[in-house]
């Protein structure tokens, strides 16, 4: 961080860190409880995932388009894991089992569709940030399904997830 002196309003003289801390509240925040933490760690997700959603690339720097997909993949799994975590219990493959609950995703997925994109969506991507050969995440849009085949091939699109997203934790948080 010493070498990061071009930052306006940082004089020669001081340490980066020094001016963060006397210019901006670096504090994070502290729960009592799992409920006061949900309250904030999960609208906090859905805010990083829907600006990476919204987000568009310029091929002229990344090589193609397109929108921050697999931070938003992540988060948005991450997002169905814990709230299944709650609601369902159980091993962490039964947590995805909430995308199907009506209260919640309401999603219609088949069995094999759920395990689909819990081997090869969420675990690839979450350790190995990576994801199956022949499976295609791509931006979508609202009338899109979540996840479906073409020709044969999986497609987990992210725009409709997001909005489902947004929708489970409004109701996930109303009811803690």
């Amino acid at each position: 961080m010493e070498s990061l002196y071009f930052l306006r309003g940082v004089n020669s003289g001081r340490n980066l860190a020094d001016h963060l801390q006397r210019h901006y509240n670096n504090d994070m925040a502290t729960h009592p409880n799992k409920k006061s933490m949900l309250k904030e760690s999960l609208p906090e997700m859905i805010l990083v995932a829907e600006y990476c959603v919204t987000f568009r690339k310029d091929p002229k720097v990344w090589g193609s388009g397109g929108c921050y997909g697999y931070p938003p993949a992540v988060l948005l799994l991450s997002i169905a894991d814990s709230i299944g975590s709650y609601i369902l219990g159980g091993s962490v493959r039964n947590h995805f089992n909430i995308l199907n609950n009506t209260k919640y995703y309401n999603l219609h997925l088949s069995a094999s569709s759920i395990g689909i994109i819990y081997k090869d969506y969420r675990c690839k991507l979450t350790h190995n940030t990576v994801m199956a050969p022949e499976i295609f995440l791509d931006i979508g849009t609202n009338n899109d399904d979540v996840f479906e085949l073409q020709d044969g091939k999986p497609y987990f699109n992210l725009t409709p997830f997001l909005e489902v997203s947004k929708q489970s934790i409004k109701y996930f948080l109303a009811t803690l």
